[in-house]
């Protein structure tokens, strides 16, 4: 197992009590997961034109070919908006609410890549007293939708997205709110992420931050934002002390 942790992290580790996990790339394996989905996407979107389907994966930086976003690209951690107004100039007979509601409403069924089985670890996470909760920047109708297709829907009592009302990472919002109504203090949760809009925004909430490697992100990327580099969220049992 490779792990790296900042001087000092394990007692912070032992005095966690809440966790709080980004989704696409952290829950989710980011790839596998959207690389595939949104190359379809753009094809339908485009209506058999290649040039507006081509434009469309430059704006979003997605390699068409080999159906993966580029590392940089940035969808990677962004929010829904932000995708919607990278491409909406390429599809001139859309408007902005029309385009976001058809990308939130087809993400609403896609199928994800769990980057660990998830249902055994967030029980045992659960059954060990940790609060359990989810910062994502996707929409929240999207991200409820995605869970409660892998039998998750109950496994987070707290669930925000970029649309929840708490802002977007890396603003600290969501993850403030998440310690509040967990009544914990923001030193007693842990964000968990793959990016660094993640890290970002639980070190601005006063947060331990866990960085995983199964996003676009490498270790080398977030390790200086990090009080830990985790593989996968599977990790976090050991890095806990469980």
């Amino acid at each position: 197992m490779s792990v790296s942790a900042a001087s000092g992290s394990g007692a912070r580790a032992r005095r966690l009590r809440g966790l709080l996990f980004d989704k696409d790339g952290t829950l989710f394996g980011f790839q596998a997961t959207w690389g595939g989905w949104a190359a379809d996407l753009l094809e339908r979107l485009a209506e058999g034109e290649s040039g507006v389907r081509d434009d469309l994966a430059a704006r979003i930086r997605l390699d068409l070919d080999a159906r993966l976003f580029d590392p940089g690209s940035p969808i990677v951690a962004g929010t829904v908006d932000e995708a919607v107004a990278l491409m909406l100039p390429a599809l001139p007979g859309w408007e902005f609410g029309a385009l976001r509601a058809r990308v939130i409403d087809e993400s609403r069924a896609i199928v994800p890549v769990e980057a660990v089985p998830l249902a055994p670890l967030l029980s045992r996470l659960g059954q060990a007293g940790y609060a359990l909760g989810v910062a994502t920047n996707d929409a929240e109708e999207a991200a409820r939708a995605q869970l409660a297709g892998l039998g998750l829907g109950e496994t987070f009592p707290f669930l925000a997205g970029a649309d929840s009302g708490h802002g977007a990472k890396p603003g600290p919002g969501q993850c403030l709110a998440f310690a509040a109504e967990a009544a914990l203090a923001p030193d007693e949760v842990a964000m968990i992420g793959d990016s660094t809009h993640d890290l970002h925004a639980g070190r601005a909430a006063g947060m331990v931050c866990v960085a995983v490697l199964t996003g676009t992100a490498t270790a080398d990327d977030l390790a200086p934002h990090a009080d830990a580099v985790l593989p996968d969220i599977g990790h976090l049992p050991d890095w806990l002390g469980l």
